[in-house]
Parts: structure tokens; sequence; C-alpha cells
């Protein structure tokens, strides 16, 4: 017997070219009009998962901004935070620390350190919000030592977005507008816990101002994750990001530069 399949028929080919993806009519390798059918699957082919981490990022940063806003009181005694918990666990932190994760896998290495820390920020700001942890009640009733402690808190995670910003003077416009409304909304915020018990009423017009820094930031976010999957096999939709015109690094001096910090950090 022969160790081959018997040959198919022109009808029976164009069936198995259907139903693996393919229309016959149009060409082998024509793109179905489902978005969740990838064309010739290439099983060791990475993702970006830049947009990932962005609007995971930008959709939690958005309902909690929306919290800060007139009309919300997030410092007095009954907050909107527990609203925001799951958002701050399932998608914002571990969504987007995945995504930080394959950043590592495609080889960004400012990707990966920002996703993966803002993850980590989500993750740590949720666990203020579960009550079984005790955190607010470990400060025995001093309200003045927790809202200082929290302040310490987002201005720690405002001087690491500064730092985040001018890693990123050379990305794109959009990019810069995310962290820049960032540092802010976390400076606003913080500042907003260190006067909250001495000047209550000035806190709260301070943190709705940080609220809206937030807000512009989740929309940035959003607006430059979606580029991301804007992609010509889906859409015909472009979203700029607003590239900057310089000349620049081949990818092999790129590479050596990379690899010359890298060996100055190991030494």
């Amino acid at each position: 017997m022969s160790n081959y399949p018997p040959p198919q028929t022109d009808e029976a080919a164009a069936h198995h070219d259907y139903v693996n993806g393919h229309d016959p009519e149009l060409g082998h390798g024509a793109h179905r009009s489902t978005v969740s059918q990838v064309r010739d699957p290439q099983f060791f082919k990475v993702a970006n998962p830049g947009p990932l981490g962005l609007i995971s990022f930008a959709i939690t940063t958005l309902c909690l901004g929306f919290y800060h806003l007139p009309g919300a009181n997030p410092l007095g005694s009954v907050g909107p935070y527990q609203a925001i918990f799951g958002l701050a666990v399932f998608f914002g932190g571990g969504t987007q620390f995945v995504a930080g994760i394959m950043e590592f896998r495609v080889g960004n290495t400012f990707g990966s350190t920002l996703h993966c820390s803002y993850g980590a920020f989500w993750l740590s700001f949720a666990m203020f919000i579960v009550p079984s942890l005790g955190i607010r009640e470990a400060y025995a009733g001093d309200e003045r030592a927790f809202t200082v402690a929290v302040g310490i808190f987002l201005m720690a995670w405002c001087l690491l977005t500064l730092v985040f910003t001018i890693g990123a003077l050379k990305t794109n416009i959009a990019i810069l507008f995310v962290l820049g409304c960032l540092t802010l909304a976390f400076f606003f915020l913080g500042l907003a816990q260190f006067i909250a018990v001495p000047h209550p009423s000035a806190a709260i017009k301070v943190n709705q101002v940080g609220g809206a820094f937030s807000v512009f930031c989740a929309l940035g976010a959003l607006y430059a994750g979606a580029s991301g999957i804007m992609l010509p096999e889906s859409t015909w939709v472009r979203f700029p990001l607003g590239e900057f015109n310089y000349a620049k690094p081949s990818p092999a001096a790129a590479a050596a530069t990379e690899n010359g910090a890298n060996g100055k950090q190991h030494a």
C-alpha cells in the first residue's frame, strides 16, 4: 500500500482551502471576513504586546480618573475605589503585566519595564482596597499618617513616570502626551493626599485636577493602543502617533549601543 494520500479533486482541494481560511476564488491566502481568523498562522511569530498593555492601562485609568472628577469624593468616608478593584487586578494589573513580560520576548526593554511597572502599580493599588488586609486599619485611626503614606506612594510613581517620560523623548507625541499627563496626575493626586487632613476642601479640588489629568492620560493611552491594532489586514483606518523626524540609527548601530549599555551594567 502507498504511504501517500490519494490525490484530491479540484472540488475537494477548493473545499480544503476554504476550510483552512482561504477563499479559492480570491486566491490562496485571502483574508476571511472576521478578525478572529489569522491568515497563514505562524506559531512561532510573536504578536505586538504594546496595544494590549496600553489599552488595559487606559481603561483602568479612565474609570479611576472619572471617579476623581467633580461629583465624586474619593477622600470621603465612602469612596468609589471598590468599583475599580476588578479592573485594577485583572485588566490594569494582571493583563498589563503579561503584556510587559511579552515585551521582554520581543526585545523591547522600555516597553517591558513600563508595562510590568504599571501592571505592578495597579496590583499594589488594589491592595489598599481589600478590607481583609487591614492596611488602613493598621494606622489605628491616624488618618494623617495614612494619607501621608499614600501620598508618598503616589509621589514615588510620579518620579518613576518622569523617568519614563525622559526615556521616551524620541518615541512619538502620543506616548509623550500619555506619560506627561500621567506624571501630572500622580503629582496632583499625591499632593491631595498630603493636604487631605489639614486642608480637606482644598484637597478635594487638587484631587479633581489629578483626576482630570488621569482622564486625559487614559484617552491618550487608548488612542495609542488603538493605533497598534489598526492593521492593514483588518481595517483601512490609521491612527497616526506623531512620529518625530530625526535620523534614526541603523539596526546594527542600535543593537551595538544597547549591547554596550548592557555590558556596562553587568560589569
